[in-house]
């Protein structure tokens, strides 16, 4: 008689529950970011949604940094999660997807000065404020305020609008919540002058009205005497 197949063991078969777990984990050799697992500074309601959707399973899955790059070009917005399902955008599950993997920092510095890819750069920008040290994240996106190109930004009700770069990394720097992702506390400016070293800040718009100074001619000095002559005659 022809032998009997056994079935597979539990530890031969597919488990999908587990493939999907281990497709979420963070990369193994991240480290901690403001002392917990960097994908937990995303709420865990919102990691959920993230998982679940079919954009993080079908595309965002065994995305590296030079791959993430791919997905970015496609982008045509930043949001948070939209509509009544609280769907999450693109852009947010490459967000925690770069928390998951957690480049190096000349990497994400790259895609943030980097010129010709806006979402990229407000991106990296994102990810820099969340993941950085309070000294670095001045120094770094600052200079971003420089930076005045269209963005598309969809709110929670899904409505689309558009902001400027520079109004994005004021969001980054001013509100408590961007994209539905916490931002880290990030002392005052002046308190990092003091303690840190920090450089003053030097505006744009401060450089722009120095040049204009520079370009205006010089006021000409009225002449007293032939004014006073001219009131006379």
């Amino acid at each position: 008689s022809s032998p009997r197949l056994e079935p597979p063991r539990p530890s031969q078969r597919f488990d999908w529950r587990q493939s999907l777990a281990m497709a979420n984990r963070t990369d193994t050799q991240a480290d901690t970011v403001h002392g917990t697992n960097p994908q937990y500074l995303v709420d865990r309601i919102i990691r959920n949604k993230i998982y679940n959707d079919a954009y993080w399973k079908e595309f965002c899955f065994g995305l590296t940094t030079e791959s993430l790059i791919d997905e970015v070009v496609k982008l045509d917005y930043v949001g948070g999660t939209y509509g009544g399902r609280r769907r999450p955008a693109k852009f947010l599950c490459l967000f925690l997807k770069l928390l998951q993997i957690q480049p190096d920092e000349d990497v994400v510095l790259e895609y943030i000065k980097q010129p010709d890819l806006k979402y990229l750069r407000a991106l990296g920008a994102a990810y820099y404020r969340i993941s950085q040290s309070h000294m670095n994240v001045y120094q770094t996106l600052e200079p971003l305020y420089a930076d005045y190109r269209k963005l598309r930004y969809r709110d929670m009700n899904g409505k689309l609008s558009v902001i400027h770069m520079d109004e994005f990394i004021d969001w980054l720097f001013n509100e408590k919540t961007v994209c539905d992702v916490t931002m880290p506390g990030l002392p005052k400016r002046e308190m990092l002058e003091t303690t840190l070293d920090l450089p003053p800040y030097e505006s744009v718009l401060e450089d722009d009205l120095e040049e204009l100074d520079e370009l205006e001619p010089p006021p000409v000095a009225p002449e007293g005497g032939s004014g006073s002559g001219g009131g006379g005659g």
